[in-house]
């Protein structure tokens, strides 16, 4: 009998993205995928709308016949406040009081106003010490969360953070190197987030304001063409006239001269503050917007960035069979856009 897994539903500010997974006798199924576009004002401020979030999902359940009604979903990381940290070794039963403690070091309000939430990635018996992720988010953003999942009859059985999904997805769908040394990128439609991680632990983060709706805006004006229509075009470059496709390729690599920069300035600020020891990255790897676009554009990257680097997109959907009435071929870039609800997918597993 199978599993009942989760649905992991990545609430983007272009995108909602929706990813069912399910486990049977070890083999690991991909039974459903969905895509549309979010409503407008649904986000309010670092809140959600609960009445429109709410239909919104409703709609979703429906026209995908989604049975499953317990859900994973994510938090923008620009809404949170996350640390790794190293602490002396308790036990068990005083870990949440020492957690407590360390998280009102960080907390910019009342600690009785956010809500603490942490996960020991690594005991160090010899050292005395262990590595604990922390992460404190306001209680008014996870309560209008629950409170709009709630309405639209669903059950949040785990509340992440979206730059952690992503790490999630990739670790899972790529074993060889999930414990090297990695710079995971997600370039989303406002914001790009960066996440380095190491032995599966996460290390650092970071959210800069670049996304794709400053090049899509302008390549609107330039090809005098919709944003959603430029959306389309860039989401099935492939089957763009060459005549366009040269002058896109070139527009896109020159608006991603200034993501170069913040990738550069990333990884210098992490190599000068982060690491104990010179440890260089092993792999940097592209998800979302640029996932999509990645065969396109890695040839103008900055020598300095690849320099004794693996650089690659995201593939989320290696590991899963795949029920072949997908609405979507996955097994295009396209699926790059899918990294963050899959790994909230297999928090189910």
């Amino acid at each position: 009998m199978a599993k009942k897994g989760l649905v992991g539903i990545d609430i983007g500010s272009y995108y909602t993205k929706v990813v069912e997974i399910k486990e049977k006798k070890g083999v690991t199924y991909l039974e459903k995928i969905a895509r549309e576009k979010t409503p407008d004002g649904v986000f309010v401020q670092e809140k959600v709308d609960v009445d429109i979030l709410a239909e919104f999902l409703q709609y979703i359940y429906k026209q995908y016949n989604i049975k499953n009604k317990n859900v994973a979903v994510a938090l923008n990381s620009s809404f949170v406040i996350s640390k790794t940290v190293t602490m002396p070794l308790v036990v068990d039963e005083e870990i949440e009081q020492a957690v407590m403690w360390e998280a009102e070091q960080y907390a910019p309000f009342g600690i009785e106003q956010v809500n603490v939430s942490y996960q020991v990635m690594k005991k160090d018996p010899e050292k005395n010490e262990m590595t604990v992720l922390i992460v404190l988010t306001k209680k008014e953003i996870v309560e209008s969360y629950k409170e709009a999942f709630k309405k639209a009859k669903l059950n949040i059985v785990v509340l992440d953070v979206d730059i952690f999904a992503l790490a999630n997805a990739f670790f899972s769908n790529d074993f060889d190197n999930a414990s090297k040394h990695n710079l995971l990128i997600d370039v989303g439609y406002n914001s790009t987030k960066f996440i380095f991680t190491k032995n599966e632990i996460p290390t650092f983060s970071r959210y800069v304001d670049f996304g794709f709706k400053y090049i899509i805006d302008e390549a609107a004006s330039v090809f005098s063409m919709s944003n959603e229509e430029v959306t389309k075009m860039f989401e099935n470059f492939d089957s763009v006239e060459d005549s366009k496709k040269d002058t896109l390729v070139s527009f896109v690599q020159d608006k991603t001269s200034k993501l170069y920069i913040q990738i550069q300035n990333s990884i210098g600020f992490y190599e000068a503050n982060v690491l104990t020891s010179y440890d260089e990255l092993d792999n940097i790897v592209f998800s979302g917007a640029l996932g999509v676009m990645f065969e396109y554009v890695k040839s103008n990257m900055p020598h300095d960035i690849i320099n004794n680097k693996n650089v690659f997109r995201i593939k989320p959907f290696s590991v899963f069979v795949v029920n072949n009435t997908m609405e979507e071929d996955i097994s295009t870039p396209i699926g790059s856009l899918y990294s963050l609800a899959v790994g909230l997918a297999v928090r189910g597993l």
